[in-house]
């Protein structure tokens, strides 16, 4: 079901089967894992990365559900490999999950092009690191965004951001000091998980 899913997806949008799945066979998903650690006398957060074939299929597939977690982790952010760091119109429904998406010329090297867009105050937002795209690029990519931007979340990712949102609200109401708590241990958790994309990113090992 997954593969005749990928394989309709490359024919709707014009890819050939074997370039689609080549393109797939570059992609994983980040994941922060908490294992014990004895040495320590508790745990530790570790970074991994896992194949994307199973998530990318999800998107695309006619159920409206798509995966969020793996081995029982939140997927963190999205990472493929690619000469070309602009994200291609097959990459909506991608982008449109809400996982934050990293495109790369080489993830082992410092001196190439990158690509991170997440979606942020309604519309995707991106950073890039690299050499200096050219002003057809730029709008390109501009063009893209806003149109991705326009179509927007998928249902999904828009109701888990909803259940979030009143959730916040929720513990705000009831406990201003756990809310306050609850607020700096997701700031801290997202600036972990910058840290480890650009560490992923600039990586040089």
């Amino acid at each position: 079901m997954k593969t005749y899913a990928i394989l309709a997806a490359s024919l709707l949008c014009g890819m050939p089967f074997a370039a689609w799945a080549d393109n797939v066979a570059h992609c994983e998903v980040l994941l922060v894992e908490h294992v014990e650690d004895e040495a320590l006398n508790g745990t530790m957060q570790v970074t991994t990365y896992h194949p994307a074939v199973s998530f990318i299929a999800s998107v695309h597939d006619d159920d409206p559900d798509h995966e969020t977690h793996v081995k029982g982790h939140p997927i963190q952010a999205l990472l493929c490999r690619r000469n070309d760091v602009i994200p291609a119109e097959a990459d909506y429904p991608m982008l449109a999950a809400g996982i934050p998406f990293v495109l790369s010329q080489d993830f082992d090297r410092a001196d190439t092009d990158s690509l991170t867009v997440f979606w942020k105050d309604g519309k995707f937002q991106h950073v890039y690191k690299g050499h200096p795209l050219s002003a057809e690029s730029q709008d390109i990519l501009d063009t893209r965004l806003l149109d991705f931007s326009n179509r927007g979340l998928n249902d999904m990712a828009l109701a888990k951001r909803e259940a979030m949102a009143a959730e916040k609200i929720e513990i705000k109401t009831d406990s201003p000091k756990k809310a306050e708590t609850e607020i700096k241990v997701e700031t801290e958790a997202q600036t972990e998980t910058h840290t480890q994309l650009e560490t992923k990113i600039e990586s040089t090992e």
